[in-house]
């Protein structure tokens, strides 16, 4: 467990960001993933659990967008992207291997690797791959692969491809007519997790913030706000204001001014977040913490989904 890291980290952001609830929750935040890392320089579910890609993806983009030089986070010699590389073959055995991957490229462009050259493996080819002649990037009926894969041909700077341009269009025309989408990509059953990953990916592939799509899916998250400030027909929890509030920056609008009375959606996920920095799917239920917590990084740094295009300043 990286306690050393983490403790340093803290003391550097509270030292440079004012006393804001939001800086302190980040830095909190960034000192329980941290706390997470193991011996092989990888990431656990949990302060106990054995490192996986799929923790350490999560944990290298969050980190990457709280402005943390990942190459420098090594735990006996390896840092988190070099497990990754270490890693890579274990990706061929997940299941969802498509959404997978789209992850895993994200979290590598994150760090500034080229993920055209990973160990000799050109990602950007097995991306442009998943794609299908009517523009689905992955398997029928599941449309977060279709996120992560456009999400990751975005962070390696192919948002001009054919590839991308295809997605685009197919993900549009699964839109509901609620405004939203549903992870089957169904005429029905939308849901706001779904809508918000879905807004994150086509923003990311040039869709414009004002096209109708995107402002037919802030509305339908409109419609699932609670009045708590925090969303989802299930109850308001970290997941799913994770990535409305995700969203609605993506947009260009500001999640605190989305209010309903006095509450807004930044307050109610900070509410969730535990004295050992890990944010609880609902204040009774952890849930998958390390993933809502990673996801409450990006958000409450006013991030971005992918957090560094390849090939460019961030």
């Amino acid at each position: 467990m990286q306690l050393i890291l983490a403790s340093a980290f803290l003391f550097a952001v509270a030292a440079g960001a004012g006393n804001s609830s939001s800086d302190e929750a980040i830095a909190s935040a960034v000192g329980y993933l941290l706390s997470c890392q193991n011996q092989d320089g990888g990431f656990g579910a949990d302060p106990e659990s054995d490192s996986d890609i799929k923790a350490t993806s999560l944990a290298a983009i969050a980190l990457a967008a709280a402005g943390e030089n990942l190459s420098s986070l090594a735990v006996n010699g390896t840092n988190p992207l070099q497990y990754l590389v270490k890693k890579q073959e274990e990706l061929d055995n997940m299941s969802n291997v498509e959404a997978q991957v789209g992850r895993y490229v994200v979290a590598l462009a994150s760090g500034g690797l080229d993920p055209g050259d990973i160990n000799g493996r050109d990602y950007l080819e097995i991306l442009k791959g998943y794609s299908q002649p009517n523009g689905e990037l992955g398997k029928e009926n599941y449309i977060w692969d279709d996120a992560w894969i456009l999400m990751a041909l975005s962070a390696c700077n192919m948002s001009q491809s054919d590839e991308v341009k295809g997605a685009l269009d197919h993900l549009k025309g699964l839109q509901t007519a609620k405004g939203g989408w549903g992870w089957t990509g169904g005429a029905k059953g939308e849901d706001p997790d779904t809508t918000g990953i879905i807004l994150c990916a086509l923003i990311s592939g040039g869709e414009n913030a004002s096209s109708d799509s995107v402002k037919k899916g802030l509305l339908y998250l409109s419609s699932e706000q609670n009045a708590d400030g925090g969303f989802s027909s299930l109850g308001s929890n970290a997941a799913t204001d994770g990535w409305a509030i995700l969203a609605i920056t993506a947009a260009g609008q500001n999640p605190a001014d989305w209010k309903v009375g006095s509450a807004d959606p930044v307050q109610h996920l900070l509410g969730l977040q535990q004295e050992n920095g890990a944010f609880w799917w609902k204040s009774d239920s952890e849930g998958m913490s390390f993933e809502w917590t990673a996801n409450a990084i990006l958000a409450l740094t006013g991030g971005k989904l992918p957090p560094v295009i390849y090939g460019q300043n961030s």
